[in-house]
Order: C-alpha cells, then sequence, then structure tokens
C-alpha cells in the first residue's frame, strides 16, 4: 500500500516528508467507535476518551487528552463528508496513549497562521504544543490522524 504519512515530534520541522519514529512501541488493548458526521460526536469522543483513560487510570492524560481529541474529531467533521473513527490504544511498553481518528478525506492536515479574531486554524498547534509525537496517514478510504501522550517521566527522558 502507498500511504503519505505526516508525522511530528517535538524538535522538528513540520514537514509531509518525515516519517514516523520505526522504534515506536506496538499498540495494545485498543478500543475504537464509529462516530455520525454530525457535532454531537465532539462531545461524545470527549466522554469515550475520558472514560478510557478512566478504566487505564490514566488520569494523568485527561486534560490533554480532552482537549487533543476535541480538536482532531472537530477537524474530521469540518473537513470529511461520512462517518468518523475513533480509536484509543496503549503503546506497549511505556503506557503511552494513542488516539487516532480516521475519516474519509484524503487530504492531508495543514497547518495554518490564525489571527487573534480566528475561530479555527489553532488545532495543529495545540497537538505540536500537548502531545509527544502526533501525524496523519493516507488509507484507501481517506486518512487517520493520530496523537500520542506519553507519561511525564518518559516525556521528561526523551527530551533530555
Amino acid at each position: 500500500m502507498n500511504a503519505v504519512t505526516l508525522a511530528h515530534t517535538h524538535g522538528s520541522p513540520l514537514s509531509t516528508a518525515r516519517r514516523p519514529d520505526t522504534t515506536t512501541p506496538a499498540t495494545s488493548g485498543g478500543t475504537s467507535w464509529l462516530l455520525p458526521s454530525e457535532p454531537s460526536s465532539v462531545p461524545t469522543a470527549r466522554r469515550l476518551a475520558l472514560a478510557q483513560l478512566s478504566a487505564w487510570t490514566l488520569h494523568e492524560f485527561a486534560d490533554d487528552a480532552e482537549l487533543l481529541v476535541s480538536e482532531l474529531v472537530t477537524n474530521a467533521l469540518r473537513h470529511a463528508g461520512g462517518p468518523i473513527r475513533l480509536t484509543l490504544s496503549l503503546c506497549s511498553g511505556d503506557r503511552a496513549f494513542r488516539c487516532e481518528v480516521a475519516d474519509e478525506d484524503p487530504g492531508q492536515p495543514l497547518p495554518r497562521q490564525a489571527c487573534g479574531d480566528d475561530e479555527g486554524g489553532r488545532g495543529l498547534h495545540l497537538l505540536d504544543l500537548l502531545s509527544r509525537c502526533w501525524g496523519s496517514t493516507c488509507t484507501a478510504a481517506g486518512k487517520v490522524v493520530w496523537f500520542e501522550l506519553h507519561p511525564p517521566a518518559v516525556a521528561l527522558e526523551a527530551a533530555l
């Protein structure tokens, strides 16, 4: 399968030529929901993410995950026409939280320069600021945009 991947980790420039780190642990213990293409899917996705984090006892991720899940689902609603698949999983080894949002739009997300009074255009910047890494992969049906949040100790070790 030919897939175009956009990935970003802190400290490196955003580029469609950058590939995800191949040393990233495989995910396990994931769960997935199909959400309708309607505004009520945003609060539903937030509730699902918070409930899953609670079940995994990963409360330290709640605030950042809630905001970033909202951003990805909102972007999928704005730019894609069909249903949205939300998948949440843990990366084996370091208990990193991974969120994936799949939609039917093949267009890759592009950062925008938002002005002070703009209502949108900050989602990818929030991903960059709050997640350890994030990216987008083309699929046969559209794309998947994902991010990972790492436990504080792991994030600190990675930054050193």
